[in-house]
């Protein structure tokens, strides 16, 4: 496995293995996992605590989209799965740039048509990671490095601890509907379709994998140890992946909705040259028992 690198504070541990897809391998507080660490012999960073999204987010319908003169082909990355998923960063190995203290940052350069790609644009992405005795304060920023207007997707993919009794607390004004390979339909219901969460409600035992839309930038997790709260900024949008058979609970900060290329009504936010996109997420947890939210 790829090299790992620790910083701590407190009782707070982070490591993060950037070799693996510039994951987040694991966040501990005392003698707990706050989000599912990344198993001894995973060969996937999708298998991490937590993964960078960039420069795109959730699936795009078999890798195919067109955008300002280019028609994309990405390949899919799962044999499972014919569509592209989750971007480009979590399978690239990231270089440490800084390490500070109880902070480090990451960089990963791209570099488009020119060296073969199949995502034609270029950009660099920035990682930073601070931890403190409140917890983890972490972001990703994207910046295009090329001369062309280029689709800039961006988002952080947490998969938090899952009890068979966490309950989770946000507010959203729409949910996104999928088909059943999970490719958004392009409808849009009220956010209220598997259950009341602005009121916090345990997570149902069925497979939920959709987008939420205008969320209020803050999710609550309450089980047997405590509270995990996630606050993001520069993300309209909330993906959440908790699979009826358990075991992952990820809540995911986006700048877009899912397929944005394929969805009559949904755009893919764009950044013209030298600009840059930013999303920053502060991970916490109390150690207090759960109460009913």
């Amino acid at each position: 496995m790829s090299k790992m690198i620790e910083i701590a504070a407190g009782d707070r541990r982070a490591t993060i293995i950037p070799g693996l897809g510039g994951a987040l391998a694991a966040l501990s507080r005392r003698d707990h996992d706050v989000l599912r660490p990344l198993p001894d012999n995973a060969t996937s960073a999708l298998a991490a605590a937590c993964i960078p999204l960039v420069p795109w987010g959730n699936r795009i319908r078999l890798g195919r989209f067109n955008f300002g003169g280019h028609a994309v082909v990405l390949p899919a990355k799962h044999q499972t799965e014919r569509h592209a998923a989750h971007g480009l960063g979590w399978e690239r190995s990231w270089i440490l740039s800084e390490l500070v203290g109880a902070s480090a940052e990451l960089v990963l350069d791209h570099a488009g048509a020119a060296a073969g790609e199949a995502w034609p644009w270029s950009f660099r992405a920035v990682q930073r990671f601070e931890l403190d005795t409140d917890g983890l304060a972490l972001s990703i920023e994207l910046t295009n490095t090329g001369t062309e207007t280029m689709p800039a997707g961006l988002g952080l993919r947490p998969c938090l601890r899952r009890w068979r009794d966490s309950r989770a607390q946000f507010t959203a004004r729409e949910m996104a509907l999928a088909d059943l390979e999970q490719i958004p339909t392009g409808e849009l219901v009220g956010a209220r379709h598997f259950g009341d969460w602005s009121k916090g409600m345990t997570v149902p035992a069925i497979t939920i994998d959709n987008c939420y839309a205008h969320w209020g930038g803050k999710v609550e997790v309450k089980d047997g140890l405590g509270t995990i709260t996630l606050q993001a900024s520069g993300a309209e949008n909330l993906h959440v992946f908790a699979p009826g058979t358990g075991g992952e609970l990820i809540f995911a900060p986006l700048n877009h909705l899912p397929a944005p290329f394929h969805a009559e009504d949904w755009s893919m936010p764009v950044l013209q040259p030298g600009k840059s996109a930013r999303i920053d997420l502060h991970i916490t947890e109390g150690s207090r028992p759960a109460e009913a939210i």
